[in-house]
């Protein structure tokens, strides 16, 4: 049985209000948060988000140059104060269920790596934060979600410049003369585009946290050798161990030449997090960190 044409008008109105509803909750969004004015207009200047791990994280993120930034602070905040925690104004927060740092970011980044390849991926992602949302874990409304999603899917993992809080910086012993000597059977190079000629070299560290004996080693004589073929400029200063074993290899960059380091990191394959560190005790450009995940390049 057919509605009756006064049922039909009761429903097209009802629709009709439902519509104009959203549309007023559109408007509102839209002049009311300055997150989504910022990312609809992609103005100057980054959007912070707090980041309540343990010890709590700073996400930056520029629309017009698309570069982010995480910052691990030394301590741990809260939602009650997080307005304070941060020498950045920051407006808008957001509190995982996995309190650990570096698990939270490890499951980020993975991700943001896999999520094409594995949709359920995205499912998961949705549910955590309209979990987060019913919970008052966070303050980001589900349009300000949207667009920052939406600008989040265009990154990878190593689109991240990670900054820690500052540690003492141990020496390492220096390469000895017998130990630069190029082994014969060398692996291929990775063909890379050039960096500048006038540039100066990228100073490293290798540090082997894989518990493969020789790896460091190896490692360094394969980065001189693509510096003798002019496919990076390096110099790797020198090599050692890690003080523990890594799951997954990561960099350490403390010079800021952001090309020259990602360019390190496509030749040797590390897919890991760049982390960017201030540090006046620094004897190299760059720490390259090799996990139990590392491969010698191909």
């Amino acid at each position: 049985m057919e509605p009756s044409y006064k049922t039909r008008k009761v429903i097209g109105r009802i629709l009709l209000l439902i519509m104009l509803a959203l549309l007023a909750g559109s408007f509102w969004s839209h002049y009311t948060s300055p997150l989504i004015q910022h990312l609809a207009a992609h103005t100057d200047g980054p959007i912070r988000v707090a980041i309540f791990t343990k010890p709590a994280m700073l996400f930056s993120y520029t629309p017009t140059t698309h570069k982010a930034r995480v910052t691990v602070t030394s301590k741990s905040c809260s939602q009650k104060e997080y307005k304070n925690c941060f020498k950045e104004p920051v407006n808008t927060f957001f509190t995982p269920k996995t309190q650990d740092q570096q698990t939270f970011w490890n499951q980020l980044g993975d991700n943001l790596e896999q999520w094409r390849f594995t949709p359920k991926r995205v499912w998961e992602y949705v549910r955590a934060y309209v979990n987060a949302l019913v919970q008052k874990r966070t303050n980001l409304r589900p349009s300000e979600f949207l667009l920052l999603s939406k600008e989040l899917i265009q990154l990878s993992r190593t689109d991240f410049a990670i900054e820690y809080p500052v540690t003492p910086k141990k020496k390492k012993h220096t390469l000895k003369a017998q130990d630069e000597k190029v082994q014969a059977d060398a692996k291929p190079e990775v063909i890379l585009p050039n960096t500048d000629a006038d540039a100066k070299p990228l100073v490293v560290e290798v540090l082997n946290a894989s518990g493969k004996k020789g790896l460091a080693l190896s490692v360094t004589q394969y980065l001189r050798e693509q510096n003798t073929k002019g496919l990076l400029r390096i110099d790797v200063l020198q090599y050692d161990n890690y003080p523990s074993v890594q799951e997954k290899s990561f960099i350490v960059d403390y010079s800021g030449k952001q090309v020259q380091v990602s360019q390190t990191s496509q030749a040797l394959g590390i897919r890991g997090e760049i982390r960017s560190e201030t540090s006046t005790t620094a004897i190299c450009d760059t720490r390259i960190v090799l996990g139990k995940d590392f491969k010698m390049p191909l």
